[in-house]
């Protein structure tokens, strides 16, 4: 690959279909919100409850891929409380629905800091 590659996330080798390269997901970071005093993400919408298993997963990109940050930062997977005992999720490529419902399951398992 070129030292100067500026093209989207789907193009990069680790996500292209047949690669023996793993998809490194990493949580996103979250943004300071200064009217609520707090730590937040973006759901636009979709996640209307606050909850410690929402999550937002982004690729963790090599940045000798030179990949815009804009681009680093879109959400491959976002799951979260909608209301009591009512989640949503939403995924991207690469993931099938398979692989999104499981790492969301996931997020059932006990969290002891939690707790």
């Amino acid at each position: 690959m070129p030292d100067s590659y500026s093209g989207s996330l789907s193009e990069l080798p680790e996500l292209s279909q047949g690669s023996t390269d793993p998809l490194i997901l990493k949580n996103k970071s979250p943004r300071w919100h200064e009217q609520l005093q707090c730590w937040c993400l973006n759901f636009m919408g979709r996640v209307t409850v606050a909850s410690v298993k929402n999550f937002q997963l982004v690729a963790s990109v090599d940045p000798s891929h030179n990949v815009s940050p804009a681009e680093q930062e879109r959400v491959i997977l976002q799951f979260g409380k909608i209301g009591k005992d009512i989640f949503t999720m939403d995924y991207s490529y690469p993931l099938s629905a398979f692989q999104a419902f499981a790492i969301c399951l996931t997020s059932f398992d006990t969290k002891p800091a939690c707790e």
